[in-house]
């Protein structure tokens, strides 16, 4: 019989070129929680079993420090994602380290953005009505940054499925308009991809091979990565997927560039206000 356990999988291994640094790290609130501490908060919440966090080499004392400090060993696990070059291979590539270490299904999620504070609640709420996949998807307007153009994966909908999901690497405003670097413009109320992801564990056998594959022909490239919107993609045409597309009813904020550390800490110094609490309770 299946398993009804979730998980929340956090991928915190990017190299945060444009921020300047681990992002994935960095202090907020009273207490120096990192950005992705309140999602895990929430999944306690919310009654998932399990945290994973994916990590670069090097990463996983520091993480493996602060998430003791209130989760008992048995609620997190970190997982290194070891490779031979120094640019990590990307989201799809960080995932397949889950692959042998959960069996259930489980929300990916980028340790970098908040995503809101009902995200679990929705997921527990697909996941009971039977729903197997799907993605939480935000309006393009509410996740540009005031300070560069930003990537983001324009979802196309059949019914209410993703059929195709095309990656938009330098989108901004230019005076009220979203435009693309070649002048296209977007609807500010456009779904796309914050790669807030609901997954069974049957996606992580594809994507082990969607993975070796790409490994194989791009052996000796520095800068390839492995998209995992585009494995969604692959697993999709090959009738594996079926994924919902589901409006996210929380707000997003993250961090791109430096500037946009200022305004996180201000969000996340109101939801300690108004949400969390400043000490977390304890995770057992």
């Amino acid at each position: 019989m299946p398993t009804t356990k979730l998980a929340l999988v956090i991928l915190a291994g990017g190299l945060g070129s444009r921020f300047g640094g681990d992002k994935q790290l960095q202090p907020f609130g009273a207490t120096g929680r990192f950005l992705f501490e309140y999602a895990c908060y929430d999944a306690k919440k919310a009654s998932f079993d399990k945290v994973f966090v994916i990590v670069r080499p090097g990463m996983e004392s520091e993480v493996d420090q602060q998430l003791k400090k209130w989760m008992s060993p048995h609620r997190f696990e970190i997982l290194v994602q070891s490779q031979t070059r120094q640019k990590p291979w990307g989201t799809a590539h960080a995932l397949s380290f889950l692959s042998g270490k959960w069996s259930g299904s489980f929300l990916v999620l980028n340790a970098d953005d908040y995503y809101g504070n009902t995200i679990m609640q929705q997921v527990q709420a697909l996941h009971a009505q039977g729903v197997s996949a799907a993605c939480l998807a935000y309006p393009l307007g509410e996740t540009l940054s005031l300070y560069g153009a930003v990537s983001r994966g324009i979802c196309k909908l059949n019914r209410n499925f993703l059929s195709q999901i095309t990656e938009k690497t330098k989108l901004q405003s230019v005076e009220g308009n979203i435009k693309d670097e070649f002048g296209m413009t977007y609807p500010h109320d456009a779904l796309i991809s914050m790669n807030a992801w609901f997954l069974p564990t049957k996606f992580l056998d594809f994507l082990a091979q969607y993975v070796a594959d790409h490994l194989l022909q791009y052996a000796n490239e520095t800068q390839s990565e492995i998209y995992l919107p585009n494995a969604i993609q692959h697993a999709i045409a090959s009738k594996l997927l079926e994924v919902r597309v589901v409006k996210s009813e929380g707000s997003w904020f993250g961090l791109t560039y430096p500037q946009d550390l200022e305004g996180a800490v201000q969000r996340i110094e109101q939801l300690e206000e108004l949400v969390y609490p400043i000490y977390f309770e304890q995770w057992t």
